[in-house]
């Protein structure tokens, strides 16, 4: 009889691995972003590392272009019982896009700008490497403009007849001066003019995930201000490496670029 009490006291002590944690939106797919739901005092790993759970017992994982190794999920509950689930991410065809009529200074650079564009990229990571605790990143996506889509995530680029990194972002044609609203609420982590992608925006979602908005005229906002969902903050334009109007707008989390239409959904009609 002790033996048998010995063997349940032990037992009972063991944490219990359940199969899966929930996933409240998203898909494992190259380029995807999932929301999941996990108890709000939790501590939860990714492939080992600790990454942040909202009050509201929220948390994001993400896949890259290219990520094609699945993620680890564990969940280590107040009791110390853990929830598991791994995620492979579905792997994806990317399209090939020429462009012509660039700017030979913005297809491959003279010496003397090499400088700024470093200087740019560093600026950008340090705008897109903040673990915040707002939550906009727990809500569903709008499309920040309504237009024609020219460009799409993933794509593999020939610019001026020369291959170049793949497009991170969705393009949207439209006016020049179109206004540009906020996809979901965030901070305003970045307004300037770059080299590569003329005047920018990046508006920080929350636990690592970002906004950026490329090639601007204009913007209606500045550094550490807080926007609401649908604000305007800046207008389309033509700065930087383009050849019209047009919005390029990307998401990242941390340093995975994201697919805008994968979180966004499907573009509303005007």
């Amino acid at each position: 009889m002790r033996i048998i009490l010995l063997y349940l006291l032990a037992f009972s002590i063991i944490p219990n691995i359940a199969e899966s944690l929930e996933i409240i939106r998203g898909k494992p797919l190259q380029g995807g972003l999932l929301v999941l739901k996990v108890d709000n005092d939790s501590k939860l790993t990714v492939n080992g590392e600790t990454i942040p759970v909202s009050l509201n017992g929220k948390a994001i994982v993400g896949f890259h272009r290219d990520e094609k190794e699945p993620l680890h999920l564990i969940e280590t509950l107040r009791d110390g019982s853990k929830k598991e689930l791994i995620l492979k991410p579905k792997l994806r065809v990317y399209q090939e896009q020429r462009i012509n009529g660039l700017p030979k200074n913005m297809v491959t650079p003279p010496e003397k700008v090499l400088k700024r564009i470093r200087e740019d990229r560093k600026q950008v990571a340090k705008a897109r490497s903040y673990l915040t605790s707002i939550n906009g990143f727990e809500k569903v996506f709008s499309w920040p403009i309504k237009g024609i889509i020219t460009g799409t995530y993933g794509t593999k680029r020939i610019l001026n007849g020369k291959p170049r990194a793949p497009h991170y972002g969705i393009d949207i044609a439209a006016p020049k001066g179109t206004p540009v609203r906020a996809p979901q609420a965030g901070i305003i982590r970045m307004a300037k003019n770059l080299y590569f992608t003329g005047l920018t925006i990046i508006l920080d979602h929350g636990h690592g995930l970002s906004s950026t908005f490329l090639h601007l005229s204009g913007t209606k906002i500045k550094v550490g201000q807080r926007v609401q969902k649908n604000q305007i903050i800046g207008n389309v334009g033509s700065t930087g490496r383009s050849t019209g109007p047009h919005l390029d707008w990307r998401i990242n989390l941390l340093k995975k670029r994201l697919d805008p239409h994968l979180i966004a959904g499907t573009m509303p009609k005007k």
